[in-house]
C-alpha cells in the first residue's frame, strides 16, 4: 500500500471512529440525559446518566468539558430523580444514598432537595410495602372466610369440607397449620337450647340473635371494628353466649392477618388501632431549588403529586392569591403521579409560591410545599450594569482621543503621506478602483491573450502587478497559471529573447534556476533556445502540480511597455508570435499593456493583426476616484468635499494626476499643521500640479526612467 492510499485509510477510520469516541464521553450522556429529564422523558434519563456513570462514577462539581466549560456532575442524585418521577422509589432511595456517599452533593445547591426527596421516595417505598401485603392478605381472606364458616357449622355438628384442602391455599409454615387443625378438631360441640320460662327470657334471645347477625353480616363485608364492637354488645347483653369468646378471638386473629397497614396492636393489651391513610407527597420539578433567582418575567412551574386513594385537588398560592392550575380534578398519568405545571408570573423581589394537594381520604390530608424565587431587576436597571457602561464610555473615550493623539504624531511628527506618484502600486492597500477591468481579464485569461491600451500614467504598470498578484492566488478547476512580469522599456532587439528567460528564471523560483542556466552569451541566445528553455520550463511547472488535481499549467507573460516591439524588426516578431500561435498554444498566454500599440497593431500587415483581445484602460470613474482621494489618509487628514470635487475635474480622472495633487495637499498640510484640507489649498498647487504632468515633463521622466534603468 502506496502513502497516499495508507493516509486515506487513516482518515477513513478516523471519521468512522470519531462520533462513538465523542458520544461515549461522559458530558454527552449527562447533559442529554439533563435534556431528558426537562421534557418528562423518565426512562431514557435514566438511561443517559447509566451511561454517564459508566463513563465516570465519581461525582464533580464544576467538572470541566471541553472547550473551558464547567458542569455540576451529580450522576447518582440525577438518576435517582428519574427513578423517582417512574414509580421505582427503592432504585431511587439507592442512588439517593450513593449521591449522598460523596461530598458533592453535600456541597451543592441540590442538597435540600435530596434530602426532600429521599424521605418522599423512602415514604412511598413504605406504603407500597404495606399494600403489597394487605393485596396478598386479601387474596387468602376467602380461605380464612371459609375456614370460619366450616367451625361454626362444626360447632352446630354440620362441618363437612376438608380442612386440609383449604390449608392448602395458604402460605403458612408446618407448625401454624398443624395449630389450625388442632384448634378446629378441638371446638366444643354447643348444647341443646333450654326452653324459656319468661318472655324476657325471649325478648334477651331475640336482642342476642339480632346482635349475632349484625356481627356476622359486619364480619363478612370486612368491617371487623364493628363486628367487634357487636360482639361485645353481646357480651354485655348475653354473657353465656356460645362460642362468643371464640369469635372475638377469631377477629382479633383475622385482624392481626391485616398487618400494619390497616391495624396496629398498642402495648400488651388487646387494644387496636386502626391507621388512616398518609397525606400526599408533592414533588416540585421546577424550579428544583427551594429558593431561587432569576431575572426573567415569568416562571415555569411543574411537578407532580402521589397519594395512595387519589389527589382530589391541587392548589396553587402565588404571593398570597390563588393561582388557578387546572379545572376539576387533577390528571393521573401513567406512573400513578398527579402532575400539575402553570406559567406563573414574578413580581419584582421575592415571590413565594405554595402548593398544596388534597387527597381522597374519608378523612381528608393535605399536603404543602412552598418555593421561594427572587426576581432581580433587568440588567440594564441595575448599579453594575451603569458602572460598567461608564466605565466603557470612558475607556472609549480615552482610546478615541489616544488614536486622534497617536494620528496627530504619524501625521505631523512622522509627516505621513502615503500616496504614490510616478511609481506604480504593487501592494492592494494603494490600489483603488479597475475592479470590473480586472475581473474581465481574468474570465478571459483561460482562453484568450488580451492587449490592454490607454494613455501614459494611466495605471497600466500598477495593473499588471495587481494581475499577477490575483493570478497567483487563484483556484481555477482547470488551470493552475503561473504569472511572470516583464518589463520590455529600454530592452534592446538584440537580447530580447535572453531578457525573457532571465524573467523567468528570477520570477518562477529557484528550482526552474537551479535547471535553466543563465544564457552565456545574451546576442547569441535566440528564439530557438528560448523555445527549448520554455518547453523545459513548462514540464517541471506540470510536474510540480499533484497528479490528482488533473490541472494544466497555464504560463501567463505580463509584459508591460509592449510599445518596445514596435522598435523590433518583422522577424522578431514573427517568430515570438510562432511561439504563441504553434509550439506553446496550450500552456501560454499573454497580457500586454502600452500606449501606442494599437495604431500599429491593426494594420493587415501587422504580425500581431487580429492576435489579441483588445481591451481599452479608460480613466478613473468619479466613485473610483474619490475612493482614491479620501481612502488612504481616513483618520488622519480629511478633505473638503469641494476639494476633493476639484481634483476630480482638474485631473481629469487619471490616476497619475490625482495622486500628484494629493501628495503635495497633504505635504501642505503637513507644513501648516492642519488636518483638513480646502478647495483653496486645491487651488494654490493646482498649477505647479499641471505643470509636472505636462507631456513634455512627463517624458523628460519616462526618459529619466529609462537612463537609471539601462544603467
Amino acid at each position: 500500500m502506496n502513502w497516499p492510499s495508507f493516509k486515506i485509510l487513516l482518515c477513513a477510520i478516523a471519521l468512522a471512529v470519531l462520533p462513538t469516541v465523542v458520544l461515549s464521553q461522559w458530558y454527552v450522556h449527562y447533559e442529554r440525559g439533563l435534556e431528558q429529564l426537562k421534557n418528562d422523558e423518565w426512562n431514557a434519563a435514566a438511561n443517559s446518566f447509566r451511561a454517564a456513570l459508566r463513563q465516570k462514577d465519581k461525582p464533580e462539581l464544576n467538572a470541566e468539558k471541553p472547550g473551558l466549560k464547567y458542569t455540576d456532575y451529580l450522576p447518582h442524585y440525577q438518576l435517582g430523580r428519574a427513578l423517582f418521577f417512574q414509580g421505582e422509589y427503592t432504585d431511587a432511595v439507592q442512588n439517593f444514598d450513593q449521591a449522598l456517599a460523596h461530598s458533592a452533593i453535600r456541597e451543592s445547591k441540590y442538597y435540600p432537595v435530596l434530602q426532600r426527596l429521599r424521605e418522599m421516595a423512602k415514604t412511598m417505598q413504605d406504603g407500597l410495602s404495606a399494600t403489597a401485603r394487605l393485596a396478598d392478605s386479601e387474596k387468602t381472606k376467602d380461605v380464612w372466610l371459609e375456614l370460619l364458616n366450616e367451625s361454626q357449622r362444626r360447632m352446630q355438628g354440620k362441618g363437612s369440607r376438608d380442612i386440609d384442602s383449604l390449608l392448602d391455599h395458604l402460605e403458612v409454615d408446618a407448625a401454624t397449620r398443624t395449630q389450625i387443625s388442632r384448634w378446629l378438631a378441638q371446638l366444643p360441640i354447643p348444647p341443646p337450647p333450654r326452653p324459656s320460662s319468661t318472655g324476657q327470657t325471649e325478648a334477651t334471645t331475640d336482642s342476642s340473635s339480632f346482635l349475632r347477625n349484625a356481627a356476622m353480616a359486619a364480619y363478612l363485608q370486612g368491617r371487623y371494628r364493628d363486628a367487634i364492637a357487636a360482639f361485645d354488645r353481646l357480651a354485655r347483653l348475653a354473657p353465656n353466649e356460645p362460642m362468643l369468646a371464640d369469635w372475638q378471638a377469631r377477629l382479633r386473629f383475622e385482624l392481626s392477618r391485616l398487618d400494619q397497614a390497616m391495624v396496629e396492636p398498642i402495648g400488651k393489651t388487646d387494644t387496636i388501632k386502626i391507621v388512616q391513610s398518609g397525606a400526599p407527597i408533592i414533588v416540585i420539578r421546577e424550579p428544583e431549588v427551594l429558593v431561587s433567582r432569576t431575572r426573567s418575567e415569568r416562571v415555569h412551574f411543574s411537578g407532580t403529586a402521589h397519594d395512595d386513594v387519589g389527589i382530589a385537588a391541587i392548589e396553587l398560592i402565588v404571593n398570597g392569591e390563588p393561582f388557578k392550575v387546572s379545572d376539576g380534578s387533577p390528571a393521573e398519568n401513567t406512573n400513578g403521579a398527579f402532575s400539575f405545571e402553570a406559567d406563573i408570573p414574578l413580581k419584582l423581589g421575592e415571590n413565594q409560591i405554595v402548593v398544596t394537594a388534597h387527597d381522597l381520604d374519608k378523612e381528608p390530608h393535605s399536603r404543602t410545599e412552598l418555593r421561594r424565587i427572587i426576581r432581580q431587576p433587568p440588567l440594564y436597571q441595575t448599579t453594575p450594569f451603569w458602572l460598567a457602561v461608564g466605565s466603557g464610555v470612558v475607556i472609549l473615550l480615552g482610546v478615541f482621543a489616544g488614536n486622534r493623539f497617536i494620528k496627530y504624531r504619524i501625521a505631523f511628527v512622522h509627516r505621513y503621506n502615503p500616496y504614490i506618484a510616478g511609481s506604480p502600486i504593487r501592494d492592494d492597500e494603494m490600489f483603488y478602483g479597475r475592479q470590473h477591468l480586472l475581473e474581465r481579464i481574468l474570465r478571459t485569461l483561460p482562453n484568450n491573450s488580451l492587449m490592454v491600451f490607454g494613455p501614459r500614467r494611466i495605471g497600466k504598470t500598477s495593473l499588471q502587478y495587481q494581475l499577477q498578484r490575483r493570478l497567483q492566488a487563484q483556484q481555477h478547476p482547470e488551470y493552475h497559471f503561473a504569472p511572470v512580469f516583464i518589463d520590455l522599456q529600454g530592452i534592446a532587439e538584440e537580447v530580447f529573447f535572453a531578457h525573457l528567460i532571465d524573467e523567468l528564471r528570477e520570477e518562477l523560483g529557484p528550482e526552474i534556476a537551479a535547471v535553466i542556466p543563465a544564457p552565456s552569451d545574451r546576442r547569441q541566445y535566440g528564439h530557438r533556445e528560448f523555445a527549448n528553455d520554455l518547453r523545459s520550463i513548462i514540464s517541471i511547472l506540470q510536474t510540480q502540480l499533484p497528479p490528482e488535481s488533473g490541472k494544466k499549467i497555464r504560463l501567463v507573460f505580463l509584459i508591460d511597455e509592449v510599445d518596445e516591439l514596435n522598435r523590433y524588426s518583422e522577424r522578431t516578431n514573427q517568430r515570438l508570435r510562432a511561439i504563441f500561435m504553434k509550439a506553446f498554444s496550450e500552456n501560454l498566454v499573454a497580457v500586454l499593456t502600452g500606449s501606442n500599440i494599437r495604431k500599429e497593431w491593426e494594420s493587415e500587415s501587422s504580425p500581431w493583426y487580429n492576435f489579441f483581445e483588445q481591451v481599452p484602460m479608460p480613466a478613473l470613474a468619479h466613485d473610483e476616484a474619490m475612493q482614491l482621494i479620501h481612502a488612504p489618509v481616513k483618520g488622519f487628514y480629511k478633505y473638503e468635499p469641494a476639494a476633493a470635487e476639484r481634483i476630480w475635474e482638474v485631473s481629469q480622472g487619471k490616476p497619475f494626476v490625482i495622486q500628484k495633487f494629493c501628495v503635495r495637499l497633504v505635504n501642505l498640510a503637513i507644513e501648516k499643521r492642519h488636518r483638513k484640507i480646502m478647495a483653496a489649498d486645491v487651488e494654490t498647487i493646482r498649477n505647479e500640479v499641471l505643470q509636472d504632468t505636462t507631456p513634455t515633463a512627463m517624458s523628460r521622466g519616462l526618459r529619466a526612467e529609462g537612463m537609471a534603468q539601462s544603467v
